[in-house]
């Protein structure tokens, strides 16, 4: 009857830092979300650790700091398509507050020292206790927090390498309702609920090459490694709610216990340019090339009641997102930005589920910075993003439906370089 229990699915949506689709937020940076997010290929400051740890060699800063945080107000709307279907449904979801805070610090001309803290998702996304898709999904509340200690060495005076490693606290709370039948007849008798929660601690690594051919053009790639995530008994748990007025036999189908998930994070290969046109003008573009090809099934394993196993198909492909963003720099105390992306879904309209409903996307983003003094900035940025109407059918349920994502993002933060 809990045939599907997302637990690894919520996983994915806190556990990897990647461009991932659903409800990731990809906002690790005020200056770099007002350029459409880009930041492979720039040195600004201390943030240049988490989109290409090669960067960090060359800022000229010896001491930077760079620490805000965003709101996150993102809204589902589905309908549909299947008979009986209420009309038009929406998530009521309630405001999300991702951060981020990185220091860095160089101790000669070459080498550098870093700490990174970001949340790349902390978002909760509520359908609802009674909507539609109620049996598949209700809420799911993630939180996260990314520790990276990163090392960077400049090697010569064109080229710089950077590594990361990735430290990941997740905690996840998802609820979903199921119908209890009649053993007897079949019969639908009333409904249960399930509550899954967990968290775990998962390493992955950042890698980063840092170019600079001339004085106005800079080349980054960075490799973010495949995290395989294994959630085990101990660090998932399954709680279930049902009428005590049922008879025994029925309730001790539903016991409280363990929950066990396996699933493969994907790796991403992120490349970018920066071009400084003049010394108002600087241009710059990424692309991220995600290997979500790696996650062919939602795999569930109950500790304690076989029945309740399940294997669901999901067979996403690689996705990739196209960056582009400029800055100009309207005196010495004002910089103005602004910056565009399409993001491609990885999910498959055959086996498409509301736990993450994806879809190819464009995001518009504006900012700006401010310098209060010589070495500290206000920096602020509003990102919008539109996904493409899809009507996606879940192969394993059946359930199909009209789905399209819409968000709003401000964010603000200081900048400090010394």
């Amino acid at each position: 009857m809990l045939r599907k229990i997302y637990l690894a699915i919520a996983l994915i949506a806190f556990t990897y830092s990647v461009k991932a689709e659903g409800y990731a937020v990809n906002v690790q940076g005020a200056k770099q979300t007002g350029m459409g997010h880009v930041g492979v290929a720039i040195n600004w400051d201390a943030s240049s650790m988490q989109f290409n740890p090669g960067a960090l060699a060359t800022l000229d800063a010896k001491y930077s700091f760079s620490v805000g945080g965003f709101a996150t107000l993102i809204k589902t709307e589905f309908t549909g398509s299947f008979p009986g279907a209420p009309g038009l449904e929406e998530t009521d979801n309630p405001t999300g507050t991702p951060f981020y805070l990185y220091g860095s610090m160089k101790v000669n001309d070459k080498l550098a020292f870093g700490l990174g803290v970001y949340t790349p998702f902390g978002n909760k996304v509520d359908f609802g206790k009674t909507w539609a898709g109620k049996y598949l999904i209700q809420e799911i509340t993630m939180k996260s927090i990314y520790i990276q200690p990163t090392v960077s060495y400049k090697v010569n005076d064109w080229m710089s390498v950077g590594a990361g490693l990735n430290i990941v606290y997740g905690d996840f709370k998802l609820n979903k309702a199921f119908p209890i039948m009649n053993p007897a007849d079949g019969s639908y008798i009333t409904d249960g609920g399930a509550e899954l929660s967990g968290n775990t601690v998962k390493y992955g690594y950042n890698l980063g090459i840092f170019l600079q051919p001339t004085e106005k053009l800079n080349i980054g790639i960075s490799y973010r490694s495949k995290v395989d995530i294994d959630l085990d008994y101990s660090e998932g748990d399954a709680d279930f709610t049902v009428s005590d007025a049922l008879p025994a036999q029925i309730q001790g189908v539903f016991p409280d216990g363990g929950v066990a998930a396996t699933l493969p994070l994907p790796a991403s290969l992120n490349v970018g340019l920066a071009y400084q046109i003049d010394e108002k003008w600087l241009v710059s573009a990424d692309v991220n090339f995600v290997e979500w090809s790696v996650y062919k099934k939602l795999e569930f394993i109950s500790k304690d009641a076989a029945a309740l196993n399940s294997l669901n198909k999901r067979e996403w492909d690689n996705s990739i997102t196209y960056r582009i963003g400029a800055q100009y720099s309207a005196n010495e105390k004002l910089d103005l930005r602004a910056g565009f992306y399409y993001d491609e879904t990885p999910t498959n309209d055959k086996y498409y589920a509301p736990e993450t409903p994806g879809a190819n996307k464009i995001g518009i983003s504006a900012g700006c910075s401010y310098m209060l003094t010589d070495k500290l900035s206000v920096d602020a940025s509003l990102l919008y993003i539109k996904g493409e109407k899809i009507n996606g059918v879940d192969g394993n349920t059946g359930y199909a439906g009209e789905y399209q994502n819409t968000g709003f993002l401000p964010g603000i933060g200081v900048t400090y370089n010394l």
